[in-house]
């Protein structure tokens, strides 16, 4: 497995451990990571996509629905995802009550709720989860640069790094666990993001991290149009853009 800062194909980077003489036993202990962004990769299709054999995959965004569903489907792995900026509102909404349901006053407070989001996926914006031996947490969205869901001003978004942090701590608390992967759509202002406002990172990023130090930040929104991706440290977390399809192992 490679561990330079092109993190595309079938490379890994080994995040948290040395590259260098690495003992078996080690290897086996690592969690093998699909993270996708933005951009479909047609080269998932079929059955390449099973080769891959990974233990979760993160999805940062932007991504069609019946995309992530099939990836889902084909690897049968826990699939976490946050929602980018061109996604839709994906809190859940009462469906359109019909004639019949006045007939049952008593079920009106648990009526059935559109899904929100893909089939066989888990939205983690703002919430923190664990699966595949990972603790992972989320926020989704981008800058607001238009009118449109999932997307927040600087001020805004802090507030909602705060009660991420909160919610992380508070699980914390049961188990002494801590976060391992940190999954945004934007990256952390000044840390691979854009030069444009549209792509600008959110400065609340920083801090959190900062304060819950997760081994990974996992981010989309960036497009590095063919070029290989800069693996990039906020202290001793490392910061990749996942766009397309990367490996990782942690």
């Amino acid at each position: 497995m490679a561990c330079g800062t092109g993190l595309k194909g079938g490379q890994a980077a080994h995040i948290g451990f040395s590259c260098e003489g690495a003992k078996q036993d080690r290897e086996s202990l690592l969690v093998r990571i699909l993270a996708v962004a933005d951009e479909v990769d047609e080269a998932l299709y079929y059955e390449r996509v099973r080769r891959l054999q990974p233990d979760l995959v993160v999805a940062c965004g932007d991504l069609p629905f019946d995309y992530l569903e099939y990836l889902v489907t084909m690897l049968n792995v826990p699939l976490l995802f946050v929602p980018g900026n061109h996604d839709p509102d994906l809190r859940a909404k009462p469906e359109t009550l019909g004639a019949e349901d006045f007939t049952r006053p008593f079920l009106l407070g648990s009526l059935r709720r559109e899904r929100a989001g893909p089939l066989g996926c888990v939205n983690i914006d703002g919430r923190v989860v664990d699966a595949a031996g990972l603790r992972v947490a989320g926020l989704g969205g981008s800058i607001r640069y238009r009118q449109g869901p999932n997307q927040y001003s600087q001020r805004q978004m802090g507030a909602r790094a705060v009660a991420l942090e909160l919610r992380i701590r508070r699980k914390g608390l049961w188990d002494r666990r801590p976060v391992d992967i940190l999954a945004t759509h934007s990256a952390p202002l000044g840390v691979g993001d854009g030069d444009d406002s549209t792509h600008r990172g959110f400065s609340s990023f920083l801090r959190l991290t900062a304060r819950v130090r997760p081994k990974l930040l996992l981010h989309g929104h960036v497009h590095p149009y063919g070029r290989l991706t800069q693996r990039r440290q906020i202290g001793g977390t490392t910061v990749v853009n996942v766009v397309g399809r990367h490996m990782l192992d942690i």
